[in-house]
């Protein structure tokens, strides 16, 4: 009868222990490619945004000819977001590079290659899953 309550006080410190480390649980990877007008994006940057942001954090990664990969060691959390990408591109002007720069420096004019609907103004959304999620986002310009 001693052996009783230790059987259940390992029991339950047990099962203690598999909820806080969730069970085992399946990490969350995130990876994929980006495409503009069928074009691999050749350098950009890809955030995971979390829709409710009291129960997620945000992620994200370079894109790097047209592949992406969210960092393993401290992804986000499984649950719905949204999508921001960007890409930006040289316009072919130059302008002065201002300070701290020497006067007269002069540097290539950036834009951003990615139409607003899919970063700032996003309407990009994916549901994150434990284990490998792969998305691929082909996007266009409408130009």
């Amino acid at each position: 009868m001693s052996s009783f309550p230790r059987v259940t006080a390992v029991w339950l410190v047990a099962t203690g222990l598999l909820v806080l480390t969730g069970c085992g649980s399946v990490p969350v990877k995130i990876r994929g490619k980006v495409t503009l007008n069928g074009t691999p994006v050749e350098a950009g940057t890809i955030t995971f945004i979390p829709e409710d942001q009291t129960k997620g954090r945000s992620g994200g990664a370079s894109i790097a000819q047209g592949a992406y990969q969210v960092d393993a060691g401290n992804p986000p959390p499984p649950g719905m977001y949204r999508i921001e990408i960007t890409a930006p591109k040289k316009t072919g002007n130059k302008i002065p590079a201002g300070s701290p720069a020497p006067p007269g420096t002069m540097i290539d004019e950036m834009t951003e290659a990615v139409p607003t609907k899919y970063n700032t103004k996003s309407e990009l959304k994916r549901e994150l899953k434990a284990g490998d999620n792969v998305f691929d986002f082909d996007l266009t310009s409408g130009k």
